[in-house]
């Protein structure tokens, strides 16, 4: 590993962070709502850094099997592609990650333990195989990214609370409208590299980004149910979910503008394949806002 940009690039430490923000404000909400007396600062701590170690370790082992994939995609910024790191620096960091992650999720009960068992499973499942799936390897990450809010319930109180499980479901959406969208990006690499059978496979690129724009839809008008079910309202928490609800109608609206070069048939040019990069980074730090929004709430 040449540099801690290079670790940070590899492990996507920044989707770490979010999902650590998730936890947090589901304690806080969930807490909150059963009257419940919050965790320790030790036990905030570890729950804090399961979900971040796990997410960083299956980006690094998504590095470790994209390699081609992203070789023939030109994702230069990839640290193996760039040569910057190594397969095998790659897959030692996330048997590392993996290993700190469960073994920490054993002090917090055996509900945490189990969810983060689950998830390391199929994260190497989605890695290995499940990516190449239609909607199935979707829908893991999608998962991925709303049962932070399942977790963090189940640390602060043991049980789940209806505002965890509403914010769950609106990461859920969220995440499988950016995964679709992420499919139609790399779709040419996967079909010729790995013969992925992904969405576009079966529906076509644009068809893709319209289900996605379909998904990003019901983010704005759902942003607003955590509100109803013990998330407090302030200026400044509405203000920031509002500000996430339009970059993602603006992400929305980009997606249904998009076309294709005719002699390319169902794959993503290059001129839309940066667009759905900026789409999908704009979408990130959209979920990101949101966030802090909902946490600016709970207090």
């Amino acid at each position: 590993m040449k540099s801690i940009g290079a670790f940070v690039r590899l492990t996507r430490i920044e989707h770490a962070l979010m999902l650590a923000i998730a936890v947090l404000l589901a304690i806080f909400i969930s807490a909150k709502a059963a009257d419940a007396t919050l965790p320790s600062i030790g036990i905030f701590a570890i729950a804090l850094a399961v979900p971040a170690l796990v997410q960083m370790a299956s980006f690094a082992l998504n590095d470790y099997f994209d390699v081609e994939t992203d070789r023939h995609n030109k994702k230069k910024e990839r640290p193996i592609v760039s040569g910057e790191a190594s397969a095998q620096e790659a897959l030692f960091i996330a048997a590392a990650c993996y290993l700190l992650g469960n073994a920490a999720s054993f002090f917090l009960g055996w509900g945490a333990f189990a969810i983060t068992v689950v998830f390391s499973i199929l994260s190497i499942a989605y890695n290995a195989r499940l990516k190449d799936v239609a909607i199935a390897g979707n829908a893991y990450i999608a998962a991925s990214m709303g049962i932070p809010f399942v977790f963090g319930s189940v640390v602060a109180f043991g049980e789940i609370s209806r505002a965890a499980w509403v914010l769950a479901i609106i990461a859920f959406i969220v995440g499988l409208g950016r995964e679709i969208m992420k499919t139609a990006q790399d779709f040419e690499g996967d079909s010729k590299k790995r013969n992925a059978k992904t969405l576009p496979a079966y529906i076509g690129v644009q068809n893709s980004l319209k289900v996605a724009a379909g998904l990003f839809m019901l983010f704005a008008p759902l942003s607003y149910v955590p509100f109803l079910y013990g998330l407090g309202a302030n200026l400044l928490s509405l203000g920031m979910v509002g500000v996430g609800d339009l970059a993602i109608i603006a992400v929305c609206a980009r997606l249904l503008h998009l076309r294709e070069e005719k002699n390319k048939g169902e794959n993503a040019d290059s001129e839309t394949k940066d667009a759905l990069k900026r789409c999908r980074d704009v979408s990130l730090m959209a979920l990101f806002v949101g966030l802090v929004g909902y946490l600016a709430g709970a207090f």
